[in-house]
Formats: C-alpha cells, sequence, structure tokens
C-alpha cells in the first residue's frame, strides 16, 4: 500500500491510482477516434482548437502511443509521484480551500 500526500497508508490511494492507469489506457485505446474528433473541430470557432496542425501533433503525444502498456503504466504513476508536492498542485488545492471551502 501506497502513502497519500501526508506519507499515512491509504488503499484510497491505491485505487485512484488504479483508476488513473486505466483511464489513461482507455482513453489511449480509443485515440485515434479522439484525434479525428479534434480535428473535425478545428473550425468550429472554439480557441482551444485553433492551433491547426501543432494542436494534432500535441495531442497525439500526450496519447504515448510508441509506448507498450507497461511503459503507460510508469509514465503515470510517474505523473502522479511528481505532482503530489508540485507547487501547482500546492497552489490549487490552497486555491479550493480558499475558495470552495475544500480540503
Amino acid at each position: 500500500m501506497d502513502s497519500d500526500a501526508e506519507g499515512t497508508p491509504s488503499e484510497f490511494f491505491d485505487y485512484f491510482k488504479v483508476l488513473c492507469i486505466q483511464g489513461f489506457l482507455t482513453c489511449r485505446k480509443h485515440a485515434e477516434r479522439i484525434i479525428l474528433l479534434v480535428e473535425m473541430l478545428q473550425d468550429s470557432g472554439f480557441p482551444c482548437f485553433k492551433g491547426g496542425p501543432r494542436t494534432i501533433q500535441n495531442l497525439r503525444k500526450r496519447f504515448h502511443l510508441s509506448l507498450t502498456e507497461e511503459q503507460c503504466v510508469s509514465l503515470v504513476l510517474s505523473l502522479i509521484s511528481s505532482s503530489m508536492d508540485a507547487w501547482r498542485t500546492r497552489q490549487y488545492d490552497y486555491y479550493q480551500r480558499v475558495l470552495n471551502g475544500i480540503l
């Protein structure tokens, strides 16, 4: 069992990691469909789709299609680990606490 951000062993945190891995692998399995949908929306007028071919290239990179499934699991775990005490994570937690009373 791994520890949560406070260093406390947590089954829920382990489950969270499993769900993140499953979610990423599922999205990756449907990457070509997702990319096609984004390509279709490039002329929609939404600013997030206006990057042209660069938008599609960046999206494709985020799926890490050249990695094996095992490598993807390691990648997701690494992303979770690196975000646990990152400045942005702490700032977002602070924002949630102050504005919404969460945490």
